[in-house]
């Protein structure tokens, strides 16, 4: 009877070992799965890792456009506000040079 029982017992052990040991592959191949397809996902795909460098090329290259554009606007607003500053003294050096039109 003894050995039947320790027989029984190192047989379920087995089972619950391997059932277990079967899980745990599972568990592995559904993880490196995702993996594989993540890496596949990310590194060439329509929207992986190769087509987000192009758009982050462009992207740059819009930005220093936008730069540049603001870096003229600016110097047209400094040499526009020169001019307006030019106007305003000249108006104002021929409005004092003249007397009043009623006297």
């Amino acid at each position: 009877m003894a050995t039947t029982e320790d027989e029984l017992a190192k047989k379920q052990v087995q089972e619950a070992v391997w059932t277990w040991a079967g899980r745990a592959i599972v568990v592995a191949v559904v993880f490196g799965f995702g993996f594989f397809a993540a890496w596949l996902l990310w590194g060439v795909g329509q929207r992986g890792a190769p087509a987000l460098r192009v758009a982050n090329e462009q992207l740059e290259a819009q930005l220093l456009d936008f730069k540049n554009r603001r870096v003229d606007v600016e110097g047209k607003l400094v040499v526009i506000q020169g001019r307006l500053d030019e106007c305003n003294r000249s108006l104002a050096a021929k409005s004092a040079a003249q007397p009043p039109a009623g006297q």
